[in-house]
């Protein structure tokens, strides 16, 4: 594995790229699962890509592992705290973003400067497994990847979510990550977000307030903020008005070693109508959520 040298071309970064949260110190391991597959299996036939990693810590990118390669029916998973402890990297890594980029563009250990072809339009849908695992126990993933113009600069971001179902037990450690990435290569926008947590019965029971760092990803422990609960089924709502977040919901079950990973929903896709419709909605609704006083 060697470390991309030379300038890179934002271009090329989000033709196929997904932001990962490296959770360690949550006692869980990362990986990071990729194919060089097309799902829709229409496009790109042939095609290879270089795997690139850019590992970033407290907002500054640490640099890029160039990881591999990877082919049309291949598929293979990486373990991302084994691939930044090759570079010295564990105890300031948070934040992984796992790009995909075409072969052609990669010239020895720098990217080409020749013009990009490609727009993340001909590479929809290539998402990543993200996957955590505990040693000695099980593993949980989701897939996804990153927005088209996530956060991009000079746009108006904004977040709203309505979670999956949190079992709370005592024997369980429920996780909620929210990643602040960024398409814009000098983004430096922090995330204020505010949660409401309701029971099965839609009774508000806890709130909290956080900032999420620009390029990072903020985590809280469900327990440490509802410190009793009298229903084990939790949700949970979340806004910001400043930024764009990708939020996990990731549960352990600790005599066991399972692990859970979960994504919610995006709002705007319960929503039938012209995107400037959809999108003012949603920026109505978060804006509500966020700017009145939390239960």
């Amino acid at each position: 594995m060697t470390l991309l040298k030379g300038s890179v071309n934002p271009e090329l970064l989000h033709l196929v790229s997904t932001p990962i949260a490296i959770m360690a110190e949550q006692g869980l391991r990362t990986f990071a699962g990729v194919t060089g597959d097309d799902p829709s299996n229409a496009r790109n036939f042939g095609t290879s890509y270089v795997v690139l990693l850019s590992i970033f810590g407290k907002s500054k990118l640490l640099g890029r592992i160039i990881a591999g390669v990877v082919g049309a029916k291949e598929h293979y998973f990486l373990d991302l705290d084994s691939e930044i402890a090759k570079q010295d990297w564990t105890n300031a890594a948070t934040l992984c973003v796992v790009h995909r980029i075409p072969t052609q563009y990669l010239n020895g250990n720098e990217l080409s400067n020749a013009p990009v072809t490609h727009t993340h339009a001909d590479f929809s849908m290539y998402r990543t497994i993200v996957q955590y695992a505990v040693d000695g126990g099980g593993m949980g993933s989701v897939i996804y990847e990153t927005p088209p113009n996530f956060n991009l600069l000079g746009k108006k971001p904004h977040f709203l979510s309505f979670s999956n179902k949190i079992y709370m037990h005592p024997k369980n450690d429920s996780f909620l990550t929210f990643l602040n990435y960024s398409v814009s290569p000098n983004y430096s926008q922090a995330a204020d977000l505010k949660i409401e947590f309701r029971d099965e019965l839609g009774t508000c029971i806890g709130n909290h307030t956080l900032t999420v760092p620009a390029m990072d990803f903020s985590c809280v422990r469900v327990s440490d903020i509802l410190s009793s609960f009298t229903s084990p089924f939790v949700s949970f709502t979340a806004a910001s008005v400043t930024s764009a977040l990708i939020p996990l919901s990731i549960v352990v079950h600790h005599p066991t070693g399972g692990v859970s990973v979960e994504h919610s929903h995006p709002p705007q896709e319960y929503l039938m109508a012209d995107w400037s419709i959809v999108n003012f909605i949603k920026m109505q609704a978060a804006k509500s959520f966020f700017e009145r006083r939390l239960c």
